[in-house]
């Protein structure tokens, strides 16, 4: 049985320089309890109990695992953000994936709800929220791929963003994690304001 220790150093907001560093969190492989349609299904998820934000599976991810997002209970202001390590000492990262009560954002179908990981590596799952002030203001449907850990950068219309300062949301942070648990194969997490989703790992049966 194999362990990778993943050690995160975070950088909490864009404008602000302050950087949080997470806790090393050990994790260990296999963590699958389930089988369906040739692949393994693990609802082993973790919140890191400091910043209780930032979530990771128990099993690292490894190329062509999938995550199935379910965001049906999503509310209209959040974001749920997949964001990957590209540097040894994680202050660079990539978001790889980013959803809102729509589905994915920036893709060519807002109903895929499946992310098929392109390689091993240090990815972790976190939200943000953006309250647009006006009630005709569509949600962001762009965002840049390129960003600090824990930093969100949204793309958008003029419109967007004078309906919402963009910075000070940023600045405080992610959207915290009220509670979490398992229901059948999927790992339930609920946040601060409402939402709540379902995600799972599946990875190809030997």
């Amino acid at each position: 049985m194999r362990h990778l220790v993943v050690l995160l150093p975070m950088l909490v907001s864009a404008a602000a320089s302050a950087q949080t560093t997470l806790p090393n969190v050990e994790v260990t492989a296999p963590h699958f309890t389930a089988k369906h349609g040739g692949y393994l299904i693990s609802n082993d998820f973790t919140v890191d109990p400091k910043m209780s934000a930032v979530v990771y599976p128990k099993a690292p991810f490894v190329a062509d695992d999938i995550l199935n997002v379910k965001t049906s209970h999503m509310q209209h202001d959040d974001y749920l953000i997949l964001q990957e390590c590209v540097s040894l000492d994680c202050t660079h990262g990539m978001i790889v994936r980013a959803w809102n009560y729509l589905g994915v954002l920036g893709g060519t179908s807002h109903k895929n709800e499946s992310f098929r990981i392109p390689h091993e590596g240090k990815f972790f799952i976190w939200m943000q929220r953006f309250p647009m002030h006006g009630g005709n203001t569509m949600p962001f449907d762009g965002y840049e791929p390129f960003s600090p850990p824990l930093v969100f950068n949204p793309t958008g219309t003029p419109e967007q963003f004078r309906a919402v300062d963009v910075q000070a949301e940023q600045e405080k942070g992610p959207v915290k994690v009220v509670s979490s648990d398992r229901d059948g194969d999927n790992f339930v997490i609920r946040y601060e304001g409402g939402t709540s989703i379902m995600i799972q790992q599946l990875r190809a049966a030997d």
